[in-house]
């Protein structure tokens, strides 16, 4: 009789889980969870980072090649550079024909322009036409007002162009403007300057009657992480000095 009592004993025991057992096996089942989704949520963001850059770098070479085209096409002869906006300064002295000032974005960060002549840009039109032969490209940069408010906006990049055109009044009213991109957070530009041997940081003044040996721009990309990342290249101009 005892030894069948003992005998039914363990048989119960062995049908089932004492309260330490399923504890400690809980405990170990929620530790490998919470790895797991340490891993997979790693993994996720790697994920996010490498698509953001990936995107980045696809815009920023977009925009490069775009300015690096325009600027091999840029010339000094066949006219001057027209100031169509009505609120800017009247010029002093002869219009120049190729213009880099540098200016803020707000804070630490420069938000340049570019002010060149070149040929046959080839722009479509919305009438489905084209500005062919000599036109003037402007590349600069404003607040986007999608953004207003923000603590932190990108900024747009705007490429403005204007045929070329005795009548200021026609080539004005001819101008095609529309941004490039709204995820801007910086734009710079440097001009190197053969005759002194010097990079600067503009073209302005008696610089402006004449193109530069090269032109140096970086375009500062702002990702939805708030990460901006910096693409720069380089540009050797025909005639430049």
């Amino acid at each position: 009789m005892r030894q069948a009592k003992k005998k039914r004993q363990w048989h119960r025991r062995e049908g089932g889980l004492t309260l330490v057992e399923v504890t400690i096996a809980v405990a170990i089942l929620a530790v490998m969870v919470s790895l797991n989704y340490k891993v997979i949520m790693g993994i996720v963001r790697a994920k996010a980072i490498v698509d953001d850059q990936r995107d980045g770098m696809f815009i920023a070479n977009s925009v490069l090649t775009r300015i690096s085209r325009e600027l091999q096409l840029a010339t000094k002869l066949g006219g001057t550079i027209v100031q169509c906006d009505p609120s800017a300064p009247p010029a002093s002295g002869n219009p120049p024909v190729f213009l880099g000032e540098q200016q803020s974005a707000g804070g630490p960060a420069r938000g340049d322009s570019l002010t060149f002549l070149a040929k046959e840009a080839g722009q479509y039109v919305p009438d489905g036409g084209t500005h062919s032969g000599l036109v003037q490209i402007t590349y600069r940069v404003e607040a986007d007002p999608e953004q207003k408010g923000s603590k932190d906006p990108s900024l747009l990049l705007v490429r403005d162009e204007v045929p070329a055109s005795k009548n200021k009044e026609r080539s004005c009213g001819n101008a095609i403007r529309f941004p490039i991109t709204k995820y801007l957070a910086s734009l710079e530009f440097q001009y190197f300057d053969k005759r002194n041997n010097e990079w600067v940081q503009e073209w302005t003044g008696p610089k402006s009657f004449t193109l530069p040996a090269i032109v140096q721009f970086s375009l500062g990309l702002r990702s939805p992480e708030g990460r901006v990342d910096v693409y720069t290249s380089a540009v050797a101009l025909r005639g430049g000095s």
